[in-house]
């Protein structure tokens, strides 16, 4: 858009250039009676309303534009120039020369094959320009690459390219100088016959989603668990819209559908975290001895007034137990619980949820007309064993081959007595670590939850690799490395201070 150089000087003359011959400012913004005597300088002084005006504008755009992050949305539509580029070189498994791209008929098999490794590093490279990423999501998107094999850094290698001369290089060769995120060592080849390294994207959404996301950012807060799927899922469209991989399609939507099953399975657990182990489960603990018991403050002195109330009274506990036991419990049970109830068994144990059994129209109406319909109506958790990955190490000493062979893992089921507010919020696959106790007439109950995963926990090896540093060379003792040497002969301490002990030095 042209504006005319009357507008300007229409709108804002009246504190700049508007003055009539009587000293009086102009106000019609029609025409304007100049002091021809008077020494200023009135274009320097309209183009500094011009750019202000430019500046202003600018900044109100920035705000507005659109980031790429938006919900549904991949990339810009592409010109058929950049629809060829892509399609029949950067992202195509057949590299051909520009020289042959205007030949009516092309020979595929007389071009060699751009590796997966390429491939993926043009695609992030692109993706990062085409994106307005604040500080949150960079770190996400980061952790993410590491974790999928992406190191991050200058190259070491510039393949014989010169970004100062560039030559007969094209732009993306000189761009891909300049980036920071590529496929480094020897997993440059990922996905070709025989590698030792593997194309999972299906894989690498699962443990960042299950074990990344829940150890690295607090779920608690609302906004992370949109923001970090939302961002992964964006990057996968990104990579599905531009064809950058057709080998790996179906994982890359595997992948996606990960994103969407860890936005419901994340918001369950954050739930979940908060309330578990239930009403029933900590009345258990509390009176049979375990975590709760004692733990009840609401009847001490400094707790009045505070609306803060940690475990729960004996008198509340046994009308939990009790009504419990007499709406789900056996005939034996409501004997056994009338004499005496102790604990038998006391483990910690992995659990998988495979059922989950809502409160029948029986027992609900037993909750209903029991003590006003004051407590919360039961129904039922089936699980099974879990054999965790964050288990003891097995004792390798001869004496304790003989009981890791009976210690060794053996799935059971489970039956645990949970609320069905509880219950709505659980899902079958969900994974747990729990201290159970078994009480001497079979009921079984959580004692604590020290953890909840995701059906798709997938811990991967390379998690330990994210905090690995590459270990330096030590120093011989009373010895300084070359660059302590010259610190020290240039005077500025360099040699001192190293918390090295020296031949003479003392503890």
């Amino acid at each position: 858009m042209v504006t005319s150089p009357r507008s300007p000087l229409a709108t804002d003359n009246q504190s700049l250039l508007g003055v009539g011959a009587s000293g009086q400012g102009n106000t019609t913004g029609q025409s304007f009676v100049i002091d021809v005597n008077e020494d200023r300088d009135f274009g320097q002084e309209f183009d500094a309303v011009r750019k202000k005006k430019k500046r202003s504008k600018g900044k109100k755009k920035g705000k507005n534009a659109a980031s790429g992050f938006e919900e549904n949305f991949a990339d810009a539509p592409l010109t058929p120039e950049e629809a060829k580029e892509e399609n029949e070189d950067l992202y195509s498994p057949w590299v051909i020369p520009k020289s042959d791209l205007v030949s009516s008929t092309l020979t595929l098999g007389n071009y060699s094959s751009r590796s997966f490794a390429e491939r993926i590093e043009f695609c992030i490279q692109r993706y990062r320009a085409r994106r307005k990423f604040d500080s949150e999501r960079k770190d996400m998107f980061d952790k993410y690459l590491v974790l999928g094999g992406i190191e991050s850094g200058p190259k070491a290698f510039s393949n014989g390219i010169d970004a100062g001369n560039p030559g007969d290089n094209t732009a993306e060769d000189i761009a891909a100088l300049g980036a920071t995120d590529y496929v480094g060592g020897d997993k440059v080849s990922a996905g070709a016959e025989g590698s030792e390294w593997v194309v999972d994207f299906e894989g690498i959404a699962k443990c960042f989603f299950s074990s990344r996301v829940p150890q690295t950012y607090d779920i608690d807060i609302e906004r992370n668990i949109p923001l970090c799927t939302s961002l992964v899922k964006n990057f996968l469209n990104y990579i599905l819209y531009h064809n950058v991989c057709p080998e790996y399609a179906e994982q890359v939507e595997a992948a996606r559908k990960i994103c969407d099953l860890a936005v419901e399975e994340l918001s369950s657990i954050k739930e979940l975290s908060q309330t578990m182990p239930g009403d029933f489960n900590v009345a258990c603990s509390t009176i049979y001895g375990g975590y709760y018991q004692g733990m009840y403050s609401g009847n001490q002195d400094w707790a009045d007034g505070i609306d803060l109330t940690c475990g729960m009274d004996d008198a509340r506990a046994k009308q939990v137990v009790m009504t419990a036991i007499s709406a789900l419990g056996t005939d034996e049970q409501f004997e056994q619980a009338q004499r005496e109830i102790v604990i038998i068994n006391n483990e910690e144990l992995g659990i998988e949820v495979t059922g989950i059994e809502l409160a029948t129209d029986e027992t609900r109406a037993f909750y209903e007309n029991s003590l006003g319909g004051a407590l919360k109506t039961m129904g039922k958790l089936l699980v099974k064993s879990w054999d965790h990955p964050f288990a003891p190490p097995e004792d390798m000493s001869d004496d304790g081959q003989a009981e890791d062979q009976d210690r060794a893992f053996q799935e059971r089921t489970f039956e645990f007595w949970v609320e069905e507010d509880l219950l709505h919020r659980c899902f079958v696959g969900l994974k747990a670590i729990v201290n159970v106790r078994t009480l001497n007439c079979g009921i079984n109950y959580f004692d604590t939850v020290s953890s909840l995963y995701c059906s798709f926990f997938t811990p991967l090896t390379q998690e330990a690799m994210m905090v690995w540093r590459k270990p330096e060379a030590m120093r011989p003792r009373g010895e300084m490395l070359d660059d302590d040497a010259d610190g020290a002969q240039e005077g500025d301490n360099g040699g001192e201070n190293r918390g090295i002990l020296g031949e003479d030095d003392e503890f």
